[in-house]
């Protein structure tokens, strides 16, 4: 790491007091920053050398990130662990995060539109508003987290797991529950509209008493909750 006062005026004997307190404050500053961004937070930062997140295993390490708005748009993310993470309006969009951990993460209002995020896990998380427009959540676990108002629309979320979710108000607009399981979960005011739920488990789910199937369906606009 470089000295700061590397980046000093070499000779201030002359200088006025005011501009040299301020060059040793810029320089000062300079150096502070450079020790303190460690995390790549976007594609135009990957190959900066100060910014390298931990490893654990092998794995990329975001354990309880602290940043609001973060930007990981498009970043090769597979496998990494976000567990507890503060990241409230972050931008996942177009990233690869198959098998990611969000475990107990905030992640209200971020974005994951068409993200890659087969087998990821965001069990316990806070998604209020988050948005999956057409991401791929093949597998994901949801067990336990708080999915109000969150938006599903056209997303492959084929087998996944939503057992005692809160998900009121979601928008699972067309998209493809195949095998999912929402078992005991709130589905007050969820649309479901053209949504795949031939195969999905609706067992025991709280605020709907009934899903209706397309065959069932009083229109051909498909399955909605009553």
């Amino acid at each position: 790491m470089a000295n700061p006062e590397e980046h000093f005026p070499r000779d201030l004997s002359h200088s006025d007091p005011l501009n040299v307190d301020r060059e040793q404050l810029l320089a000062t500053h300079r150096h502070w920053k450079q020790t303190q961004q460690k995390i790549p937070m976007g594609p135009s930062e990957a190959n900066s050398s100060h910014h390298v997140p931990d490893k654990v295993g092998g794995k990329l390490d975001f354990f309880q990130l602290d940043r609001r708005d973060a930007d990981f748009r498009h970043r090769d993310l597979r496998n990494a662990n976000f567990q507890e993470a503060y990241l409230p309006g972050a931008d996942f969009e177009g990233a690869n995060l198959r098998g990611a951990n969000f475990q107990g993460a905030n992640l209200r209002g971020a974005r994951f539109h068409q993200t890659q995020l087969a087998w990821a896990n965001f069990s316990q998380a806070d998604l209020i508003w988050a948005n999956f427009r057409q991401a791929n959540l093949q597998g994901a676990k949801f067990r336990e987290a708080t999915l109000r108002g969150t938006t599903f629309l056209q997303a492959n979320i084929r087998g996944g797991d939503f057992h005692s979710v809160d998900c009121s108000w979601a928008d699972f607009h067309e998209a493809d529950l195949g095998e999912a399981q929402f078992h005991q979960a709130n589905l007050t005011g969820t649309n479901f509209q053209d949504a795949n739920v031939g195969t999905t488990d609706f067992s025991e789910a709280k605020g709907r008493q009934e899903v209706l199937r397309v065959e069932d369906s009083p229109s051909s606009a498909g399955p909605w909750l009553l």
